[in-house]
């Protein structure tokens, strides 16, 4: 470019309006991080106010419309505190209050990289479509990568979680939980463009009262997604459903100091499952498949001849097949979370290790780096092992019946590179087993359930999700409840599982929902960053027109 042609340019940009949306005062920027936050934390369960994840989001945008770097990271911290801080308040349970505060900081800290990208877009681009779009993609990049890194990540408080009661829903196994993502912070941002064209806060496009239509577009597209359809998605010929026994037998709690399982955990679960037995009996109802929570068994029963001998008989009283959970040692720092078929004919021929343990739960990554931090490593003694196969269990080949179930065994739902591996085996149900007593009476088993939900909608597969102590449920592939057992209650899950082997299009789309908008993202920034436009008012302009 000539330098003829670099003056003309920089003319025209000086003759175009900069001037589009005043600075938010950086006392309610701040209000306006902590009340985002707290918003987004009454959109997760036991609230289910979903509708106020959009607002939430909006005003972070808000609290991000500031001239300095340093408060917008102040502003991102603070709404990612009011968030995570209370919904992870479960680790405190076990793990007490330092390690507790060190992840909801840790999870903060994903907002403030989020709020640096997304104030660069804005400022440099204005408050425009495209803008909407691209700070939206940076929402799913950097919820991505929230749960995939470090350790594999944690997905807790992803958006989609906080849609199980939401019509948006209807959505999920058209574009997924990235899709979902998506899909909240675009009507986040019509939120905020509405909100500041009303307050007059804009000096160009949208201004006044026009900035209805933002706001009259986004509950328009939420009502629409009342009736969107699901995918097709069939059953396998002549096999509608499963009928399934799933026994929450609960325990006494948990002790405080050593964390051991109570001794009533077998007992407790053999009493419910031989009630269970002889009301199907008297009702005459047939069971495929009897399934028992994650460490209902305590250690490997084919290891202790009582045990595995009481699950044979009560298998073979059943008619059907006993799907377990236990703890596998291995060698004298180790173990495997398992899964295990015990067989009436007295054989246990499946097992699934769990592929995903919890990194500081049931591992610890570094663990003489982090016991220079805290003793609290040592809580867990024996680290786990990751299991290497997908968990599909096919009925049919073990000779067993006929149905293909996959298996997760609990945090293992919330990650959906995890249920596509299911489905994509050929799971036509998906089992989830879950031990939730370690965290007492926290609403770590409602959110938990919560994810169930949505992920029965998004893999278009029936969840049964059963627990020690609760809270445990069935869902069908819509997300309907089939069946439900309290916190802390005894009971069993009781339904006819319905099945189904078609694939939703985000199961076929993988992870490349996420990666194609995680891509808009980063390129939207590096578009932001190739021009010296400012979209902020300066000073002096804001001080003309008063």
């Amino acid at each position: 470019m000539t330098a003829t042609a670099r003056t003309a340019a920089a003319r025209a940009r000086a003759r175009r309006p900069r001037d589009e949306f005043d600075p938010t005062p950086w006392p309610l920027a701040l209000l306006c991080g902590v009340a985002g936050g707290f918003c987004a934390l009454l959109a997760f369960p036991p609230y289910d106010l979903w509708m106020l994840l959009p607002v939430a989001i909006a005003l972070l945008g808000a609290g991000l419309l500031v001239r300095s770097v340093v408060l917008a990271m102040l502003v991102s911290l603070l709404w990612g505190l009011a968030l995570f801080v209370p919904l992870t308040h479960w680790a405190s349970t076990y793990a007490g209050a330092m390690p507790w505060i060190a992840l909801g900081i840790f999870e903060a800290l994903y907002m403030v990289l989020f709020g640096l990208l997304a104030r660069t877009v804005i400022v440099r681009r204005g408050l425009c479509i495209s803008t909407a779009i691209v700070v939206s993609a940076l929402w799913v990049g950097v919820e991505s990568l929230r749960g995939t890194a470090p350790w594999g990540g944690l997905p807790w408080g992803s958006s989609g979680f906080a849609l199980a009661e939401s019509p948006l829903l209807n959505l999920g196994p058209w574009i997924g939980m990235a899709g979902l993502s998506f899909a909240v912070a675009l009507l986040g941002h019509l939120l905020l463009f509405g909100a500041l064209a009303v307050l007059g806060r804009r000096h160009r496009g949208m201004r006044g009262f026009s900035g209805i239509w933002p706001f009259a577009i986004a509950v328009g597209a939420v009502l629409a997604t009342v009736v969107v359809p699901h995918p097709m998605n069939r059953a396998p010929v002549d096999r509608p459903a499963m009928t399934v026994a799933a026994v929450q037998g609960s325990m006494d709690g948990i002790d405080p100091v050593s964390f051991t399982m109570p001794e009533d955990v077998f007992d407790n679960h053999l009493a419910v499952t031989r009630d269970t037995l002889a009301r199907t009996a008297e009702n005459g109802t047939e069971l495929d498949l009897v399934v028992w929570p994650e460490d209902s068994t305590g250690w490997d029963p084919r290891q202790d001849p009582q045990l595995g001998g009481a699950l044979t008989s009560l298998a073979e009283e059943a008619g059907a097949p006993i799907l377990i959970g236990t703890q596998v040692r291995v060698g004298e720092t180790e173990r495997l979370n398992q899964s295990v078929l015990f067989t009436p004919e007295g054989t246990t021929p499946y097992d699934y290790s769990k592929r995903h343990p919890v990194p500081f739960g049931e591992y610890i990554p570094l663990r003489d780096v982090f016991r220079t931090v805290t003793d609290k490593v040592d809580l867990v003694s024996l680290d786990m092992l990751p299991g290497e196969e997908v968990g599909v269990m096919d009925l049919d080949a073990l000779g067993q019946g006929e149905g293909e179930v996959g298996i997760l065994i609990c945090f293992e739902i919330a990650y959906d590179s995890l249920v596509h591996d299911v489905v994509d085996d050929g799971a036509e149900m998906i089992v989830v087993q879950s031990n939730n007593a370690l965290f007492g009476d926290s609403d770590e088993a409602i959110q938990q359930l919560a994810q169930a939900k949505v992920m029965a909608v998004v893999s278009g597969r029936s969840v049964v999700h059963i627990s020690t102590v609760g809270h445990s449920a069935i869902f069908s592939p819509e997300g309907r409840r089939l069946d439900f057992v309290d916190h802390w209650e005894q009971g069993v899950l009781l339904a006819d599982v319905p099945l189904r082997t078609g694939i939703t299009p985000a199961v076929a789309a993988g992870p490349w929902i996420a990666i194609g908008l995680s891509a808009v993202g980063l390129l939207g920034v590096l578009a932001a960053l190739g021009t010296d436009r400012r979209a902020l008012a300066r000073a002096t302009a804001r001080r003309r027109g008063e």
